[in-house]
């Protein structure tokens, strides 16, 4: 009786942890989800309901009118295709410069390999907004002010550190006899590379390919302060300066808002397999 009652007790103990844990789950999952929630159910209202107070949680309908009132009115296309065109090559350029960066450091040996390891993280800890004036007047002297070129060489100074960070600690999960099989097979260094190392490593370029994309495309201050014509501009400017326009309704933010969290959305929904997978096998070495 007395073994039995222990087993009773130590179901009883599990259950009630584990009902602990979903509830510490959704008490952190609701302050996160309910804004966006938000954000999605108020966009998608029409103008005489989206003023109303008390605001409803389950509205009974839905218009698209300030969805297509963004887009014909504000001409936010315009902007979204600035953003997707700079988003995109920024990342694929600073995926390519991170993945022979990271692979020169697992097939060479070098003098302070293990210094310049250390410090292209520590670059990372410069916020930008501490350094947005010595990089305004460098672009200046190099005439790079207003223009797409300036901006993605930014995004790739500013995300290149934590993406061979990453790079680096995935290749260093890969066997170096893998290298030296190669060499013997007759593949120069940039063939490894792309026949075997990048198939390898496929999960955590994804993952750093994930965290950069959503950086750039989130990325508020070097946009603002290096594009100064209108139609040259991001998203995320472009919204900033529609909130401060007198002409400019609560839905037609909330809109513009809900546009901009669309890409970054599904790009990691499609992706989140291979952003888990890359962060996790890349801490593990073996």
């Amino acid at each position: 009786m007395a073994n039995g009652g222990g087993h009773v007790n130590r179901k009883n103990s599990k259950l009630l942890k584990l009902i602990g844990i979903h509830i510490l789950a959704v008490a952190v999952v609701i302050p996160i989800i309910f804004p966006v929630y938000w954000l999605v159910v108020s966009a998608l209202q029409s103008p005489q309901t989206v003023t109303k107070l008390p605001p409803s949680i389950l509205p009974q309908t839905y218009s698209l009118y300030f969805v297509k009132k963004v887009f014909t009115e504000f001409g936010i296309a315009r902007f979204l295709w600035n953003s997707i065109f700079i988003t995109v090559v920024s990342t694929i350029l600073t995926l390519a410069v991170a993945c022979l960066a990271a692979f020169s450091y697992k097939a060479y040996e070098y003098r302070m390999k293990e210094t310049f390891s250390k410090m292209v993280l520590f670059v990372y800890m410069f916020p930008q907004i501490l350094i947005i004036i010595p990089i305004y007047l460098m672009m200046s002297k190099m005439g790079l002010i207003n223009t797409y070129k300036g901006l993605i060489l930014c995004y790739i100074a500013f995300e290149l550190p934590i993406c061979i960070w990453t790079m680096q600690s995935y290749f260093e999960t890969i066997p170096s006899d893998l290298i030296e099989a190669a060499e013997i097979d007759g593949l120069a260094k940039i063939q490894t590379l792309w026949h075997i190392f990048l198939p390898v490593a496929l999960p955590g370029l994804a993952a750093s390919g994930i965290m950069t994309f959503i950086g750039i495309w989130n990325n508020f201050l070097l946009a603002n302060t290096l594009l100064i014509d209108e139609s040259k501009k991001t998203l995320p400017v472009v919204i900033a300066d529609f909130s401060s326009r007198d002409s400019m309704l609560q839905g037609d933010v909330l809109a513009a808002s809900m546009i901009v969290c669309i890409p970054s959305f599904l790009f990691a929904l499609f992706a989140q397999k291979y952003l888990v997978g890359g962060l996790t096998s890349g801490s593990v070495k073996g």
